[in-house]
């Protein structure tokens, strides 16, 4: 989107006008009340309020992969290396919370055997430095960053990779997705199959100059240019056909329901929900 914004691909149809925050619920307060048209946030996320009654739409999902697991001086080669240690994540009954506890339960170890720890990724990532918690998931930029600045810290698992075990090799898990509100993309189809078409112009272009894209981020996020660069290589940014994404989405969701059916809103999402 901020590539699109930049190029000023839709400046004949429509003022883009980007807000970056990190408070995604005051994002679906805004779009409940017609305050935005649309958002970019957790595909459970778009779910749950969808299911709640808020009129929104996936457009597409475009994140794949991009949360790790960082050891404190020891190497993690299995889920029960964990038995007896602390883990650091970022909130209970989120996406990172749920994944944990699966990769756990079909790895055969009790969760109850590992002590979380629930501090948003910037806090929990200074307990880590800091020596009291033994592990932490974190996404990137934020493992680059970790990586960079604490000598004992240790990439331990991929848990894209960890998702692949478990779903005959295929490691793509729907992170984080384009909605527009209901109302808006019915009455605007022509603006909507164009942003689709520039989306995929901007997902290709920031693959091919990652160097470009890097200082985009910068300029909106506020992140050093060099540090995201050497974070896209661990992040799978990609666009697929909706059939496809639809199955790996369904996938995902059933696995959430039998673990934290509150985190989509207690139900799988109908077929409206699929723009």
């Amino acid at each position: 989107m901020l590539w699109i914004h930049e190029q000023g691909i839709l400046a004949d149809q429509v003022n883009l006008d980007i807000r970056v925050s990190p408070d995604h619920q005051r994002g679906l307060s805004l779009i409940a009340q017609k305050d935005i048209e649309m958002l970019v946030t957790g595909v459970n996320v778009g779910a749950k309020a969808y299911n709640r009654g808020i009129d929104v739409r996936l457009v597409n999902t475009n994140i794949w992969g991009i949360d790790y697991l960082l050891t404190n001086g020891f190497t993690a080669e299995s889920w029960f290396d964990l038995k007896g240690k602390t883990l650091s994540l970022p909130l209970l009954g989120g996406p990172l919370d749920f994944l944990v506890r699966y990769f756990l339960l079909e790895n055969g170890v009790d969760p109850s055997d590992v002590e979380f720890v629930y501090s948003p990724s910037n806090h929990g990532a200074r307990s880590f430095q800091l020596g009291q918690v033994d592990a932490i998931v974190l996404p990137e930029p934020m493992v680059t960053i970790t990586l960079n600045s604490f000598d004992g810290a240790v990439l331990s698992m991929d848990l894209q990779e960890e998702w692949g075990k478990l779903h005959e090799g295929d490691s793509r898990i729907p992170f984080v997705g384009l909605f527009v509100r209901g109302d808006y993309a019915e009455a605007n189809p022509q603006l909507m199959d164009k942003l689709e078409v520039s989306y995929h112009e901007g997902v290709a272009w920031v693959k091919a100059n990652p160097a470009e894209a890097a200082l985009l981020a910068e300029k909106y996020f506020g992140q050093p240019s060099p540090v995201v660069e050497a974070s896209f290589a661990r992040i799978n940014l990609n666009l697929y056909p909706h059939d496809e994404q639809r199955k790996l989405i369904d996938r995902y969701f059933n696995a959430i329901m039998a673990i934290y059916p509150e985190m989509i809103g207690g139900k799988l999402p109908d077929e409206d929900f699929y723009f």
